[in-house]
């Protein structure tokens, strides 16, 4: 039985260590290369443009220096860690409003897909661009099929409150514009909203 026990052992551990891989110095002569963050993203405000009218090089020349002076907003977009994909759309200089798609596979459930995008909306409002909007719009997607949405007053929520949940504090300060069917009876089975 003893040989058995120390037979298996000695398999296994042998097993692990063939499964580990050799890692090869890097040349101190080579930078190392880091990946650069994916969940921010850059919203710049569209300029108009005809493609088919041809531009003189000055007007080219003045175009690039009007793009150059034009702010580029930043929103991280990474706290929507169960996201398929998220997709900003930035009105705030005209409307004052963020409009946010958040887009979820097909295997996705819409009412835990909508809980967690709640939840970290929580933290994305925080954001010090964002928490200045007046409205951000949060729009929710399974499948390309709009599940629920939400027109969160960033003023409204707050965000100190210790004594609700993160999903709480945002739908009281939302307006619900939207709920399927399904994501309404599960906001009821988790009281978010009646």
């Amino acid at each position: 039985m003893k040989k058995l026990i120390f037979s298996a052992a000695l398999v296994l551990s042998l097993g692990l260590t063939g499964c580990g891989e050799a890692e090869k110095p890097i040349p101190k002569n080579e930078s190392i290369e880091h990946p650069k963050p994916s969940g921010e993203q850059k919203i710049e405000h569209p300029t108009p443009k005809d493609s088919n009218i041809e531009q003189s090089e000055s007007e080219v020349k003045e175009n690039e220096s009007n793009e150059n002076q034009q702010t580029t907003n930043i929103v991280d977009t990474s706290f929507f860690k169960f996201a398929k994909s998220v997709d900003v759309i930035d009105n705030r200089s005209t409307q004052n409003n963020l409009l946010v798609w958040i887009d979820y596979s097909a295997d996705s459930e819409p009412g835990i897909s909508t809980l967690n995008t709640l939840n970290q909306a929580f933290y994305f409002l925080q954001q010090s661009d964002v928490v200045k909007t007046g409205t951000v719009t949060l729009a929710i997607r399974v499948d390309d099929v709009k599940v629920a949405q939400f027109n969160v007053k960033p003023a409204n929520i707050d965000f100190n409150n210790t004594q609700l949940g993160m999903a709480d504090l945002v739908v009281n300060g939302s307006e619900v514009e939207y709920l399927n069917e399904g994501v309404k009876a599960f906001g009821q089975v988790m009281e978010l909203w009646d």
